[in-house]
């Protein structure tokens, strides 16, 4: 028996809450091998104490052991079933391999992005950027980048569009928003607190608020009005930089096609 058999054979004898965890795992084994116990128990909506019971629950000594055997299982094929999973970078990995498993981590997080994405929340936010004469992209970093490199094509598609990425000229630009101007607030962790407070800001000027993060739980993703959340899992040495990227601008990208769509539409119906 291996160890999604396993699960699902002690089913039934779970707990509410761990039943939550092995219907992710089942639903989801490949994405298990990327996942922190963090990771898993917000996936699962559980806490990191259920996480660790469900593995013990399991016969093993914690949720390290639970994994390394699972991940063992996937790799091997045992159960029979045709699974594909992201496998770790290792130090003896040559150019050929690594481009392969960072291409299929990409892929992989766009797919469970995709997957989990709202999708009345992504059309109530296209809808209020296709009737926004003003989008302003907020971030830092990484996030920062995404917001600077996504102006150029909300401008390309005639959509009126800036980003700010310096604190202080974030905080100032959100008390000069109008009601109808739109903000889109790029963190992954959703825990950056200039990005916090420029939400804060904006939504006193009345201006509508899209926040993009990886945390749905986060403080970002709770104060503002539309979030949007990417399923980026962390790995051993940090791989998961580039997909955080790919995820961003994958939502951003959408949300322009379709902000142009929907302003596209309605001025064929006026002609």
């Amino acid at each position: 028996m291996n160890t999604l058999q396993l699960i699902r054979s002690v089913f039934d004898s779970l707990s509410k809450s761990e039943a939550q965890v092995a219907t992710y795992l089942l639903a989801n084994p490949q994405n298990l091998n990327v996942l922190s116990i963090s990771d898993l128990a917000i996936s699962a909506g559980v806490s990191e104490a259920t996480v660790v019971r469900f593995a013990k629950k399991l016969g093993f000594q914690g949720f390290i052991d639970f994994k390394r055997t699972i991940l063992q299982d996937l790799l091997t094929n045992s159960g029979g079933d045709n699974v594909s999973i992201y496998e770790e970078i290792d130090l003896g990995d040559d150019p050929g391999t690594v481009v392969g498993k960072l291409f299929y981590l990409h892929k992989q997080t766009i797919d469970a992005t995709s997957q989990a994405m709202d999708k009345a929340g992504f059309a109530a936010a296209a809808e209020a950027i296709a009737r926004s004469m003003n989008v302003v992209l907020y971030g830092h970093g990484g996030s920062g980048y995404i917001a600077q490199s996504a102006t150029f094509q909300f401008l390309t598609a005639g959509i009126q569009c800036s980003a700010r990425v310096d604190e202080t000229i974030q905080e100032r630009s959100a008390r000069m928003l109008q009601p109808g101007d739109v903000v889109i607030a790029l963190s992954h962790s959703g825990e950056t607190p200039s990005i916090i407070q420029a939400v804060k800001i904006a939504k006193a000027h009345h201006a509508i608020t899209v926040g993009i993060t990886n945390d749905p739980a986060s403080p970002l993703a709770k104060e503002s009005d539309i979030s949007l959340c990417t399923r980026v899992a962390r790995t051993a040495i940090g791989a998961e930089a580039g997909a955080v990227r790919i995820a961003q601008m994958g939502i951003l990208d959408s949300l322009i096609v379709a902000a142009t769509l929907i302003n596209r539409q309605r001025s064929r119906v006026f002609v």
